[in-house]
């Protein structure tokens, strides 16, 4: 089923797994906006890629239903594939100025934001006529800012995602659904090119899945404030929230 939602796409595993979950709830974007030549793939070490290969189980309800997706996986064939009209940009830069025409002039009201990471929209780009949803990685409002899910590992043993629509302030959008994800049995080494992406993936499609229920745009938390600002983790804390379990500081 083809929606009247877009979305706009770079090179990353985050897009693969959303595109999955997408693909397997049958909930397609109308348009894709493709930030990338596809000329590299995701930067991936070895043992990353060896992670990202393995088959991980999961339960098909269950929390972690969206983990099995290939982080490599050709993005352009992919959507061929499906049917998903896109426009291929290129540049990676969401506030280049051909960017944004593409984006001001297509037909979706509401747009997904699967861009690269650490790139903040700036108001010329909220100001287009367009609703960006991004799933944010990390328990709203508790968990604001960036690699959140490692500092929720170590103080909570667990992952978040929470779908808003953005605005300039960080992580201030409305709420429109989150959830909690219990820490990965094993421990979370994959967390970055997979668990993170399964989590938000998750969240996306409770999102949309609301949506075509109710024909609006709901809510969980219109007033998202409070809770802390995170910055970028430090390696040994990050090597800590790998192995698993809160209380690690």
């Amino acid at each position: 089923m083809s929606n009247n939602f877009g979305l706009i796409a770079a090179n990353t595993s985050r897009t693969r797994a959303y595109l999955a979950a997408l693909e397997r709830h049958e909930i397609l974007p109308a348009w894709t906006l493709v930030l990338d030549d596809e000329s590299e793939e995701p930067k991936l070490g070895q043992a990353e890629r060896n992670q990202a290969s393995r088959v991980i189980s999961s339960e098909p309800d269950g929390c972690w239903s969206e983990v099995n997706f290939d982080p490599t996986a050709p993005l352009l064939p992919w959507l061929d594939r499906l049917g998903i009209s896109y426009t291929l940009a290129d540049s990676r830069d969401i506030h280049a100025p051909e960017v944004m025409d593409l984006i001001s002039i297509s037909s979706p009201s509401v747009l997904i934001y699967s861009g690269y990471g650490g790139v903040l929209l700036r108001r010329k780009v909220l100001e287009l006529g367009k609703r960006f949803l991004h799933v944010h990685g990390g328990y709203l409002p508790d968990f604001k800012g960036s690699t959140t899910n490692y500092y929720s590992l170590l103080e909570e043993g667990s992952l978040g995602a929470s779908a808003i629509f953005l605005t300039e302030e960080i992580d201030c959008g409305p709420i429109l659904a989150r959830r909690k994800f219990p820490a990965p049995e094993g421990g979370c080494k994959e967390i970055d090119h997979v668990y993170d992406a399964a989590a938000r993936a998750r969240v996306l499609v409770d999102t949309l899945m609301a949506y075509q229920k109710c024909g609006q745009w709901s809510g969980e938390l219109p007033c998202n404030q409070g809770g802390k600002v995170y910055y970028v983790i430090h390696p040994i804390l990050k090597h800590l929230a790998i192995l698993g379990g809160p209380g690690k500081t």
